[in-house]
């Protein structure tokens, strides 16, 4: 049966208690990380969960509260006696300096003798790995920073994925709920999304009429977590939605 396990739900701005930006996927037989917060090495001990056992590694964008974990947990794979490859999937401006930055950090093959195989995404292409397919969407999450840095390479994804009949989501950071508008022309078996850089009720507009059958909000912001009770009756509210989950660090949820 899929699941998820919410290994960080926490919002960019770090706050007590909760940790970063991590999930991990379990479908087609296949245990796939989205994201890498911190301290999501940890998290996956605590759980029960084999470092070696990991079959991939997806990365929606750069930003720290979701790749911060990163190099510990190639670190504790290496020291857990991993020896396959491990593939790791980026945006592409950031697979050249990640691959210095592990070789600098002294995280080289030659050191945790398994590969890390870095590939890039491609808008809309998919990729296959047995019988799951992620087919990598653009989100509009990080146009401003293109525009106050001037570096128009800088990419954020969200996630569609595909296993035999079943059909997932994960949003990793949008800047508007319309960014997910493409991937709600059909039914879901499940929507993670999250609830930092909107409102509840601008998400709720963008899910009228979709099509879902459980959605699980996640990276609330601070006011946003104080409020979740409000905001899952709101969401609760739309036809389409069979169930609607605000996650804890921790928490599994089978679908």
């Amino acid at each position: 049966m899929p699941a998820v396990t919410f290994l960080g739900t926490g919002p960019g701005n770090v706050v007590a208690g909760r940790f970063q930006s991590s999930i991990l996927l379990e479908v087609g037989g296949k245990r796939i990380l989205l994201d890498a917060g911190e301290p999501c090495s940890a998290q996956l001990l605590d759980l029960g969960f084999r470092l070696p056992n990991l079959d991939a590694i997806w990365i929606t964008h750069a930003h720290a509260d979701h790749i911060g974990g990163l190099p510990l947990l190639i670190q504790a794979s290496w020291l857990h006696h991993r020896s396959q490859p491990l593939p790791l999937g980026v945006p592409q401006h950031l697979a050249g300096p990640l691959r210095a930055w592990l070789d600098t950090i002294l995280l080289s093959s030659e050191v945790t003798r398994f590969p890390v195989e870095i590939f890039s995404w491609q808008s809309g292409q998919a990729r296959v790995m047995d019988t799951v397919e992620v087919r990598p969407l653009p989100t509009t999450h990080l146009n401003g920073l293109r525009k106050l840095t001037g570096n128009n390479q800088v990419e954020s994804f969200l996630f569609e994925i595909r296993a035999g009949e079943s059909r997932f989501v994960y949003s990793g950071d949008l800047g508007a709920p319309s960014d997910l508008k493409e991937v709600l022309k059909e039914p879901l078996d499940l929507l993670i999304c999250e609830l930092s850089h909107f409102t509840p009720e601008e998400l709720a507009s963008e899910l009228r009429g979709a099509r879902i059958g459980t959605l699980c909000l996640t990276h609330l912001s601070t006011e946003f977590d104080e409020r979740r009770g409000e905001i899952q009756m709101l969401i609760e509210r739309e036809p389409g939605i069979d169930s609607v989950y605000l996650p804890d660090d921790g928490e599994k949820i089978d679908f």
